[in-house]
């Protein structure tokens, strides 16, 4: 089993589950709710909703959970770019991006070092000319194996449920000494971090000058690399 699932597997397990329990015939998909006002008359929430055919149609609900999320799914962040109107090129949200995007054979540039940017650039190695990461800030980067040899083990001598259970409070401890340790001594553990991306890419690499953020680790999030490919596609 994948030690980090891709967004793929993601998708399908929330399938999976959804219709397991009987989820998924109850969820009015291609639906957008344009607003919500609560009555104090009939004590209900008034919720108007926006069908995938434009035409608009009112509920009524005792309880309204809201559950969007962080993003802007309508249009995510795109600021302005000096000269864009020149660009003779594609400038592609990765949100929006269209599914048969050809890229092969063409120069990249992909803007951010963030978690998207860390998944695009080894994706795209394969296929582009040339793919160049453009960075504003960096931050701490760690890696693991994609494969979790561990799991895989159990599972051929345990029944599902054991070993995910087991493999699932293994992940949940380590993750918690992970933190807590980083979390009591930034020093040392900004010192091991930056050692561990310096045996990946080498010493020729700037590596205080392109993976030491200005704030200590765990003050923001880290990114996890599978099998270290961001780092194989940088030394390509």
């Amino acid at each position: 089993s994948k030690a980090i699932a891709d967004g793929r597997s993601i998708r399908k397990y929330v399938r999976q589950t959804a219709d397991e329990f009987g989820i998924t015939d109850r969820i009015q998909f291609d639906t957008k709710v344009v607003a919500a006002d609560w009555s104090g008359i009939d004590q209900s929430w008034h919720v108007i909703l926006k069908t995938a055919s434009g035409e608009s149609e009112q509920i009524t609900c005792g309880f309204l959970f809201l559950c969007g999320g962080y993003y802007n799914y309508d249009q995510g962040y795109k600021p302005e770019f000096p000269g864009e109107a020149s660009f003779k090129g594609q400038i592609i949200h990765p949100q929006h991006r269209p599914e048969d995007l050809d890229y092969a054979g063409k120069k990249v540039v992909v803007i951010g070092f963030g978690a998207t940017a860390m998944t695009l650039v080894p994706a795209m190695t394969d296929k582009a000319a040339h793919v160049i990461m453009l960075q504003r800030s960096p931050i701490y980067v760690v890696f693991g194996p994609a494969v979790d040899k561990l799991a895989n083990s159990l599972r051929k001598f345990l029944p599902a449920s054991w070993a995910c259970g087991l493999i699932r409070w293994r992940n949940v401890l380590f993750q918690q000494f992970f933190f807590r340790q980083i979390r009591a001594h930034p020093e040392k553990a900004c010192e091991r971090l930056l050692a561990m991306v310096r045996e990946e890419l080498g010493p020729d690499y700037d590596v205080e000058k392109h993976f030491t953020p200005f704030y200590n680790p765990w003050e923001q999030r880290l990114c996890l690399v599978p099998d270290s490919d961001l780092f194989t596609a940088l030394k390509a």
